[in-house]
């Protein structure tokens, strides 16, 4: 991913919206992020997490019709508005996306005149950006009480998930407990990341791939519950709903096909 030092490319940092999807481990739950600017060796995305300096994460960067996957580590960290992120592994055929996701944002902005390029410094230190106008001021005082009512939210309920833990009550109660206390996170994060993607002025239905994400997260995680609970026998023909469930998993299964099976069948 390095270029020889002094070449300018390399050194330089375009502005760039799009969704970041981060995970600890692969197999790990993720949590979203926008991205603000990136490079050819790392990016700034936007995030109310705090993560510390040297923490590794795997990533999926969608901007531009263009998919990035790979593992960075935290460079920098602001708490409560986002991180640096420098990328450590990227498959070739990433990397050369990669290079041409930066490389069209260069040639954009060098058809500007010199007063209005976007190039972001080595190392900014990430503020909100002002908005024009009382209505965008507005909306951005209520994104920051957004942000900030989400995570005390967040941190109370972590809070009473330990209290469950030392009350010994039973683990599976605890673990559906703790699966929809990052159902809220993630969601109330797509919120506010929709209301400032308005007020920015930008699309705010980028942030529904992350809604889609987390629904398929979310869905993954109550079907191996649910085929655990058949396996023990605690789900029975008789347990309330297991008929709608039913039809409406068979409903599931018939539109999965058609985009999983049917469509590779037809390449």
């Amino acid at each position: 991913m390095q270029e020889a030092p002094g070449t300018r490319r390399s050194q330089q940092r375009f502005h760039c919206s799009g969704g970041v999807e981060l995970r600890h481990t692969e197999s790990a739950p993720p949590f979203f992020a926008s991205l603000s600017d990136i490079s050819l060796t790392g990016c700034y995305v936007e995030t109310v997490l705090s993560l510390p300096v040297g923490t590794e994460l795997v990533y999926m960067i969608r901007a531009r019709d263009t998919v990035l996957r790979g593992r960075s580590v935290v460079k920098t960290s602001h708490h409560a508005v986002g991180v640096g992120l420098e990328f450590l592994e990227m498959s070739p055929e990433d990397r050369r996306k990669l290079e041409f996701l930066v490389g069209t944002l260069e040639g954009s902005q060098q058809l500007r005149p010199e007063d209005q390029r976007q190039i972001v410094p080595e190392e900014p230190l990430r503020r909100p950006q002002p908005f024009s106008g009382s209505a965008r001021a507005a909306s951005k005082g209520n994104t920051s009480q957004m942000s900030d009512h989400i995570t005390r939210t967040i941190s109370e309920l972590n809070q009473m998930e330990q209290t469950l833990v030392v009350e010994q009550v039973d683990p599976r109660i605890i673990a559906q407990f703790h699966d929809a206390v990052e159902h809220i996170r993630q969601t109330g994060w797509s919120a506010v990341q929709w209301v400032q993607h308005n007020a920015n002025g930008n699309d705010p239905f980028e942030v529904l791939p992350q809604l889609e994400a987390e629904r398929m997260h979310m869905l993954r995680k109550l079907a191996h519950n649910v085929t655990a609970d058949l396996d023990s026998g605690s789900i029975t023909r008789y347990t309330e709903g297991v008929s709608d469930v039913y039809e409406v998993v068979h409903a599931l299964y018939r539109g999965l096909r058609k985009i999983v099976i049917d469509s590779a069948e037809e390449k």
